[in-house]
């Protein structure tokens, strides 16, 4: 009977921690449209988990300096943040160096002492040919003083690149395409500007999490404009007052893009 007891508590205790695990959903996404990278690559990722009631950050915090997937190196947490349109989902948006061609399917990490899986789905990684002339991967072994040189390099980058405030880490990764982002701000500048009726405003909303993340400052006035518009944005039709005060918040955000 004392056996049959034992049996049974470690039953449950395992059927509880399984169901805790399935129970947490996650999502691994590039903030870019990349479907197709190389070792060594610089890329900007945003996590997801959920639902997570009265979520423990600091568990998050400590995947920094992670290898997910054997082959993505989590080498600074960009946010940590429950979302703002939902409190039980937590977004994480990490900035990652590619270091593997050979990605695993599957990465575990424990919270609250409990497995959490994530899944990399659609993402191919190119192996460089010439690692030792033009790359350097976390983990190759060194052969020469010129890549301890450059070991030295990547290492004082990473150092100066977590004691930076986010703002400095983004223009950083922003600069390494400095064409798209202009092209990018020009688009967001001009449908800002012409920006007149109902459907403006809701394409303008729909494409926010692409907008925004080229602003230096996120101002509370974008907050008011999301506020407002969601109070109208599922009418049947608009009266002119509920046009006219969506525009009035939306006009103080309409120079976001200017210099």
């Amino acid at each position: 009977m004392k056996f049959l007891a034992a049996l049974l508590i470690t039953l449950t205790m395992f059927l509880s921690t399984s169901a805790f695990a399935e129970n947490i959903n996650t999502e691994f996404k590039p903030t870019q449209d990349i479907s197709h990278l190389k070792e060594g690559d610089l890329i900007e990722v945003e996590m997801k988990f959920w639902p997570i009631e009265n979520a423990d950050l600091s568990q998050f915090k400590k995947l920094e300096k992670t290898v997910f997937f054997n082959a993505f190196y989590l080498a600074q947490v960009l946010t940590l943040e429950t979302s703002a349109n939902n409190a039980d989902v937590i977004e994480l948006k990490a900035l990652y160096i590619v270091k593997s061609a050979k990605p695993q399917p599957l990465f575990v990490f424990k919270y609250n002492e409990s497995p959490v899986e994530m899944h990399l789905d659609g993402i191919k990684i190119e192996e460089l040919k010439n690692k030792e002339s033009d790359y350097f991967i976390l983990d190759q072994s060194l052969n020469g003083s010129h890549l301890l040189i450059i070991l030295g390099c990547i290492l004082i980058a990473l150092l100066a690149a977590a004691i930076y405030k986010r703002q400095a880490l983004k223009q950083f990764i922003i600069g390494l395409k400095p064409d798209a982002l202009k092209k990018a701000k020009k688009k967001y500048d001009e449908m800002f500007r012409k920006a007149s009726k109902r459907e403006d405003f809701e394409v303008i909303y729909q494409e926010k999490e692409n907008w925004l993340k080229l602003l230096e400052i996120r101002a509370p006035a974008h907050n008011e404009f999301f506020k407002i518009l969601n109070q109208y944005q599922f009418k049947k039709e608009w009266s002119n007052e509920d046009c006219g005060e969506v525009r009035s918040s939306f006009d103080i955000i309409r120079r976001s893009f200017e210099k």
